[in-house]
């Protein structure tokens, strides 16, 4: 089983400031002034080449294909992605996707847009979505809520935990987009990290994952098995963003035999090259 991993793709959209609102706005106009520079369309579209000439059986996106969840930008992200929309694919929304309180509403915009590659929902009440793709089962969960302030914080409802340990029967792959662990060198403030992580990683073990697929953070890293989080935690943010001193950006090509296998993929002079991955041991980081 070979799983493509990209995350945060943030794609470029020019939007009217007369149709965003509150905390839309200031997110907005720090995506125009700080990062859209770093999210090229040129990158975009040479990720986009690149994955249509690998070949692989599951494509996960986990989350951040918008900046502030505007209409216009789901559109936009559907159709950069339209070549990559298959069977294979599985999505899952970030905090970026839930950024404004009318993106969500009865009937959210990420799921209008996206809902044919999300697989089925395993609980009405709950967000636990399940896709079986080339005989594996993938699980995706939404940490993120929109609130009013400028934070990006995660959060999983233990029920959401407690649902899967017991529905899923068989390996699975578990795709939520904030991370469980982070490298030293990457430590999430308050505002912006999972505030019960180190609860999730504790129930996970009656029913641990094959592999912990996320974003949010936009530094590439493999965090390989350890004594509390005992299967690996990847991590392929930002798929769409220039690397630079403080950001190691790509994403991850991950083979599932009787072991598993990492390859990295980098933008470098206007496409994507193959280069090693970034492996660090639990000891190296916190949950």
């Amino acid at each position: 089983m070979k799983i493509l991993h990209i995350s945060d793709l943030h794609f470029p959209k020019k939007l009217p400031l007369f149709s965003l609102r509150g905390k839309a706005i200031v997110g907005y106009l720090s995506y125009r002034l700080r990062r859209k520079s770093k999210h090229p369309l040129v990158l975009v579209s040479a990720m986009v080449e690149a994955i249509s000439k690998l070949e692989y059986d599951a494509l996960v996106i986990s989350g951040d294909l918008t900046n502030v969840s505007h209409p216009g930008e789901f559109e936009n992200a559907k159709e950069i992605l339209k070549p990559l929309l298959t069977e294979k694919t599985f999505l899952i929304p970030g905090n970026h996707d839930r950024y404004q309180k009318r993106a969500i509403g009865p009937n959210p915009l990420f799921e209008k847009t996206f809902s044919e590659w999300m697989g089925t929902s395993l609980d009405s009440e709950l967000y636990i979505r399940s896709k079986k793709i080339g005989g594996k089962v993938f699980i995706g969960w939404d940490s993120n809520f929109a609130i009013p302030r400028i934070t990006a914080n995660g959060y999983v409802a233990p029920e959401v935990i407690s649902k899967t340990i017991q529905s899923v029967k068989e390996p699975y792959i578990l795709v939520c987009h904030h991370p469980l662990w982070n490298p030293k060198t990457e430590i999430e403030s308050r505002g912006h990290r999972m505030l019960n992580r180190s609860e999730v990683v504790e129930r996970l073990k009656t029913n641990p994952p094959q592999l912990y697929l996320h974003g949010h953070t936009h530094t590439n890293w493999v965090k390989l098995p350890g004594p509390k989080a005992h299967f690996p935690i990847v991590n392929s943010a930002s798929s769409t963003r220039l690397s630079d001193r403080s950001h190691e950006c790509g994403f991850h090509m991950i083979e599932i035999g009787k072991s598993i296998q990492y390859r990295r993929f980098i933008y470098s002079e206007d496409k994507f090259i193959e280069t090693n991955p970034i492996f660090y041991e639990e000891s190296e980081g916190v949950i």
